[in-house]
């Protein structure tokens, strides 16, 4: 017998931090440490590219823009939506498919948010539609000109 014909046993669970002193890692400070920043809730330590190069290069006045670098780390203002050529099925053949309608829809909430949509290729579509000035995937733009709709960016 050898090491390289041992066979895998498997993974050994990670220790439950927190959850009683029988969990041998358990009780009083769980492996935080006494006081100070990174035994409180909520703490998270940065990157390093944000560590070395992002804070040092940030000037000394406060405000958000003055922290553009770091502005997207923190908390995005853009709302991400995703929607897949699967859920435009329900739509009736000829339906043009743009920002105002889904807003009318009810998708787009919020009138002075900034929202980043994209249309992926998930699914089958089984109906003619026209999508104007969202993106769109390059499957998901084969899967709607091949059903004979259309796809334009204005």
């Amino acid at each position: 017998m050898k090491l390289h014909n041992l066979k895998k046993i498997g993974k050994k669970k990670s220790k439950r931090i927190g959850r009683g002193y029988g969990s041998s890692k358990g009780g009083h400070t769980v492996g935080f440490g006494q006081k100070g920043q990174t035994s409180r809730s909520g703490y998270r330590k940065l990157r390093s590219w944000i560590r070395q190069s992002g804070i040092l290069s940030l000037p000394k006045k406060r405000g958000v823009g003055k922290r553009s670098a770091l502005r997207g780390y923190f908390k995005s203002s853009i709302n991400r939506i995703v929607l897949n050529v699967s859920d435009f099925n329900r739509l009736k053949d000829g339906t043009v498919v743009n920002y105002q309608f889904l807003q009318k829809m009810g998708i787009l909430k919020g009138k002075s948010k900034k929202f980043e949509i994209k249309v992926l290729g998930r699914g089958d579509i089984e109906r003619r539609i026209t999508i104007k000035g969202l993106s769109v995937s390059r499957k998901a733009r084969e899967k709607i000109v091949k059903q004979g709709g259309k796809v334009s960016s204005k």
